[in-house]
């Protein structure tokens, strides 16, 4: 399974370069391989002359025509063309497209050619060679999403010289592709809405949700004194936005599953048409408010350049960083780091360690796709704690091809919907606001429809293949093509229906107004998997982010904010705008602490 992750991350990590010719010699001939697709087995021919792939062949595929075949008929042409592996696969059909490369590879390896040496390569970068740059700063802050442009702008609200660092060509990171509404309680926005509410309130609706989390989390998290501070750190950074950063808010409004008006969003921003996995625009809005706000406080910003160690002194304070953007090593020199990366929830190695249940969820992630445990890497290597039981942001129901996203989508969201695993059996209150890691937890889970909405019923009927949608006129047919105990399926249906006739539903206590029984035939049943938002985890910390190490005790100089230090404050489920509140709250608590540290010095 190591050698196939691989193999797989190797064709498509390096898609898109242009391969340096050297001489390859084949076996002639033609070789068959069947190997792991999207769907099913794919079975593949390819021929070899002695210096040429001459034609590949697919022999057999499970997959849907015109999805998965048509991006693997683009993958096939590309690389006779181009003749090596390093090419793009095909966005929307990632798995299908990379399962072809992975066969052609295979077959020549038969053909007495390493699949490697078919892939452009670039070399490495040994920031060792680089030339060096010294740099001097007070605070240095890595990763700029939310977390780290509130510390940078604080650190340097604070009077101190501030240093951002980002990997990526831009900032934003998870914030950015986040809907933009952050809770807060109490506001002057609420308050001018004539919205009475208050921590407490909040407090009580949150540990409600917590009754329908997933079971087996550690029983220190959450922390019931730090989620407090947490969510009064999260107004002040509402009213910080606001009455300093010059954002301007919308009327405060429920979050998309309802409940209290406490969503504090941007007013520019437009309202995402679907909570389905889609781009909102509104996070955007916020954090470019904060990134234009820390220029105008003197905060200078790298991006395009990797942090990649911490350093630290003899007497074990961290007194800066090391990172390079390929051309250039950068040996910063400071008196506080905040590491403000975010998760790990594209880092499959990671992933498959502390959430192996959920590794499958990662190449799906609408996590910012520079999360990939950077900082807990720097910050573990330098002595750091790692909290227990890290966890993920579950948001949204994904089935394999985007267009079945509108089939299990309709006006309450997915409120409505009916969910069953690989046991026939439905295993969660469907309306409750988030649910995707209670399908991460299933072996398998299926989005029951009937045919009461033409359009969605067609637009499933497209998609039959038994991994993806699959329909019966009845009930027991369903299930059995769903590969479930189809009398166990037929009953719990049956269940359902009669419930929701009822208007009642005594299994999980779903409300009555998203019971609704499906009863025209056919019926259909769609596989989905969790969509991820990020991780719940990170390093462990003081009420100030100061990191702790593995004795309890603080390093000196290191903060951390954001998801990597986000685990306290959640039992194993996500609430509604507080991954944004914790991002600014947390990044002003750490940025404001790392300066007077700085300032001290």
């Amino acid at each position: 399974m190591q050698g196939l992750f691989r193999k797989s991350a190797l064709f498509v990590a390096l898609a898109g370069l242009t391969f340096a010719a050297h001489a390859i010699t084949f076996k002639p001939g033609t070789y068959e391989v069947t190997t792991r697709g999207n769907a099913g087995p794919l079975t593949v021919a390819t021929t070899f002359s002695k210096n040429r792939i001459e034609k590949i062949e697919i022999k057999n595929s499970n997959d849907t025509s015109y999805v998965g075949g048509v991006a693997m008929e683009k993958v096939r042409n590309e690389i006779l063309s181009k003749q090596h592996l390093g090419v793009d696969t095909v966005s929307g059909a990632t798995m299908s497209s990379a399962a072809l490369l992975r066969a052609v590879g295979e077959a020549a390896e038969k053909a007495g050619v390493s699949a490697e040496s078919l892939v452009p390569h670039k070399k490495p970068v040994d920031p060792a060679t680089l030339p060096a740059e010294k740099i001097t700063t007070d605070v240095v802050v890595i990763g700029a999403g939310g977390t780290g442009l509130a510390a940078a702008a604080t650190a340097a609200e604070k009077g101190a010289k501030v240093l951002l660092i980002e990997k990526m060509p831009f900032a934003g990171g998870s914030s950015a592709l986040a809907g933009g509404a952050i809770v807060g309680t109490g506001t002057t926005y609420q308050k001018a809405a004539g919205i009475r509410d208050d921590v407490d309130d909040m407090l009580e609706d949150w540990a409600e949700h917590d009754e329908t989390a997933v079971k087996g989390g550690d029983k220190d998290y959450p922390d019931p004194k730090l989620r407090r501070l947490m969510l009064e750190r999260s107004t002040e950074a509402v009213e910080w936005l606001g009455k300093t950063v010059g954002l301007e808010f919308a009327e405060p409004r429920p979050f998309g599953h309802g409940g209290d008006k406490r969503a504090h969003a941007p007013k520019a921003s437009p309202v995402p048409a679907s909570g389905m996995g889609s781009t909102p625009a509104g996070g955007t809005y916020v954090v470019k408010a904060v990134q234009d706000y820390a220029k105008k406080k003197g905060v200078a910003m790298q991006f395009n350049t990797t942090a990649y160690a911490l350093v630290k002194n003899a007497a074990g304070e961290v007194t800066g960083v090391l990172a390079h953007d390929g051309k250039k090593r950068y040996e910063v020199k400071a008196d506080a780091v905040v590491l403000a990366t975010g998760g790990f929830a594209h880092n499959m190695e990671m992933m498959a360690e502390r959430l192996p249940v959920f590794t499958v969820a990662t190449e799906r992630s609408v996590a910012a796709k520079g999360d990939t445990g950077d900082g807990l890497r720097m910050a573990l290597k330098a002595g750091a704690a790692e909290v227990d039981d890290s966890w993920v942001i579950g948001l949204y129901l994904l089935p394999r091809y985007d267009e079945l996203k509108t089939a299990i989508t309709g006006k309450s969201k997915q409120r409505d919907l009916v969910l069953v695993n690989e046991k026939g059996q439905r295993f969660v209150n469907e309306a409750r606001p988030y649910i995707a890691d209670h399908c991460g937890m299933q072996r398998v889970c299926w989005v029951i429809i009937d045919s009461s909405d033409e359009k969605k019923a067609d637009i499933a009927a497209k998609y039959f293949n038994y991994d993806v949608a699959v329909y019966g006129e009845d009930f027991a047919k369903l299930g059995r093509r769903m590969g479930v105990p189809a009398e166990v399926f037929a009953k719990t249906m049956a269940d359902y229906n009669e419930n929701a006739e009822d208007g009642d539903d005594p299994t999980f206590g779903k409300d009555e107004d998203y019971l609704r029984p499906l009863v025209k035939a056919p019926f259909f049943a769609i596989r989905v998997e969790p969509g991820l938002g990020g991780t719940i985890g990170g390093v462990k910390t003081t009420s100030d982010f100061e990191v702790l190490d593995k004795a309890g005790k603080v390093i000196p100089g290191l903060y951390a904010g954001g998801e990597m230090a986000n685990r306290p404050y959640y039992a194993r489920n996500y609430e509604s705008g507080t991954g944004l509140g914790l991002a600014y709250g947390s990044g002003r608590v750490a940025g404001a602490a790392a300066a007077e540290r700085a300032l001290k010095k």
